[in-house]
């Protein structure tokens, strides 16, 4: 049994999962119900959560923040989440990783607040190569994505040539999760051109949302990222237009259309798309923590190279520096060499 512990029980830490609703959303429940994990420990900053954590897990020691160094020192943990507000998150980790022989760090997203302390945390995590960190950028682990992931490294529609992004709340918020899934799905955005700032909710929090312009994969795809008002409706959806295809995850994901080509019944030498297949309810054939947790164990038992890396955690951290400056200069903008 892989022993694992738990640092900060929030939302993703615990209480997404009180009460249960038959299905892992947070870091301790996804622990909980592994076969090969014991959760062994949980750390929080209010006595209250030690009741809340109790309740889901009374076998579970739980240690005050301010008991993180006893709690390292007591606990034999091959594995540690860490789920606190990323403003305190260079510290944690550094204490983790100097007071714990945990082999695996859990991290959750954004790796850091700002581009300069992410690159920080890297250093940092560079001087102790011996461990793993895997970042939570959760909707790589969907079954949705993984299985596009899938059609696109088989060659299934081709290469990817174009892709069209529709987003709605801010370049942080949202903007995190897709602009890992274009680096998942097809390759990291390398440019940026902003065309206009969209008006949101998070405009209260500075977190701006844009529609914008941007190459990926060396150059060889060109985008469009589409930005709306969060306060008419929610947005989340990627469509990526291949040489023989078109494949489209829509509804934050929970669906995903799939179109081949075929010879144009009266256009000579002129091909159209068809309707291949479109698979509905993606979102609820697994969860996307307990799929996570499950790739944990498979690190810790046979070495394999995490899906999400640190790298790929900061990556979107660049992304929406560069749309920044890009808002600020008007002009076009690289994306810093990661």
């Amino acid at each position: 049994m892989f022993q694992a512990a738990v640092i900060g029980l929030g939302k993703i830490g615990l209480t997404f999962d009180i009460p249960f609703q038959g299905r892992a959303h947070s870091h301790s429940m996804a622990y909980l119900l592994h076969p090969e994990i014991e959760l062994a420990a949980a750390v929080g900053r209010r006595q209250a959560q030690a009741e809340q954590l109790a309740k889901a897990a009374p076998e579970t020691k739980f240690y005050l923040d301010s008991e993180l160094s006893a709690m390292l020192s007591q606990q034999p943990l091959d594995l540690i989440s860490i789920c606190t507000p990323p403003t305190v998150r260079y510290e944690l980790l550094q204490t983790v990783l100097e007071q714990s022989s945990s082999r695996l760090i859990f991290l959750e997203k954004p790796v850091a607040n700002s581009v300069e302390e992410a690159e920080r945390i890297m250093s940092l995590c560079e001087q102790h190569s011996d461990r793993t960190v895997v970042v939570n950028l959760s909707r790589r682990w969907s079954e949705g994505a993984m299985q596009v992931r899938k059609a696109v490294s088989n060659g299934t529609y081709g290469k990817v040539k174009k892709i069209h992004l529709r987003y709605s709340r801010g370049i942080y918020n949202t903007g995190s999760h897709l602009f890992d899934m274009v680096r998942y799905l097809a390759g990291a955005i390398e440019d940026v051109q902003v065309v206009e700032r969209v008006a949101t909710n998070l405009d209260a929090v500075e977190d701006w949302t844009y529609s914008f312009f941007f190459t990926a994969d060396g150059g060889s795809i060109t985008g469009y990222a589409e930005a709306f008002d969060d306060r008419l409706y929610n947005l989340f959806d990627i469509v990526l237009y291949l040489e023989k295809g078109v494949m489209e995850m829509v509804k934050g994901g929970d669906e995903i259309r799939y179109s081949a080509t075929e010879p144009h019944p009266v256009q000579p030498g002129i091909r159209q798309l068809v309707h291949e297949r479109t698979e509905t309810g993606m979102l609820s054939k697994s969860s996307n923590m307990q799929n996570a947790v499950d790739h944990l164990v498979h690190i810790l038992q046979a070495g394999v190279e995490p899906m999400c890396s640190l790298a790929d955690g900061m990556d979107p951290l660049y992304v929406a520096e560069a749309l920044n400056q890009s808002y600020a200069s008007g002009k076009s903008v690289r994306v810093r060499c990661r």
